[in-house]
């Protein structure tokens, strides 16, 4: 079912109309961003499972610098490039963007070579300073992926890793992460974590 779909300051994007698809609400995403300020400003943001595009959206309209999005779904892959290329001020950043039809369990495997088509020649040379993890609530992918994420040479001491999970999960420190937040709106909980 398509969703009414609108960024922080009420621009429109388009939707999905898969089913599995559950973007990330309006409060949680004001909530991330008056969390983070002006730190994302000139920041390298990796958005996975990013389904159609809303976070790596406010990402962009919030300054940042360079915006990977990792979804395997190929039409909400699509719909992802086309919500971040109706941007404002777009076409004098689209080097900047990146969307990869992938599926992020293998995508963030430590040691594969993660070529790009044309944008980012060399994903090993990025080191993200956000990175915003919302697989679908009910996967048992978080512990998984954040030990395959904090092991990758794309993360560096200091990146926040900004985990959306549902109410029941708990995302407990590890020898690899700290907890630097946590926050509870409706149905959905954000887990910051930082690397140590």
């Amino acid at each position: 079912m398509k969703t009414n779909l609108r960024l922080i300051g009420g621009r429109r994007l388009e939707s999905s109309n898969n089913i599995f698809t559950r973007p990330t609400t309006l409060i949680v995403r004001e909530a991330i961003f008056n969390i983070l300020k002006n730190t994302v400003e000139n920041s390298n943001w990796l958005d996975l499972f990013s389904g159609t595009g809303a976070v790596s959206c406010e990402a962009y309209n919030h300054g940042a610098k360079k915006i990977v999005a990792i979804e395997k779904n190929k039409n909400n892959s699509k719909i992802c490039l086309k919500n971040l290329y109706s941007l404002p001020n777009i076409d004098n950043r689209k080097n900047d963007i990146e969307v990869i039809c992938k599926d992020v369990l293998i995508w963030t495997k430590p040691n594969i070579e993660r070529k790009s088509s044309s944008k980012f020649n060399d994903f090993n040379k990025i080191k993200f300073d956000f990175i915003y993890l919302d697989p679908p609530y009910k996967t048992n992918y978080y512990e998984l992926v954040l030990n395959q994420l904090f092991n990758c040479n794309f993360i560096r001491k200091g990146t926040i890793v900004i985990c959306e999970h549902s109410l029941e999960l708990d995302i407990r420190k590890n020898i690899l992460w700290d907890i630097y937040d946590v926050r509870t709106y409706g149905q959905s909980k954000l887990t910051f974590l930082i690397y140590i």
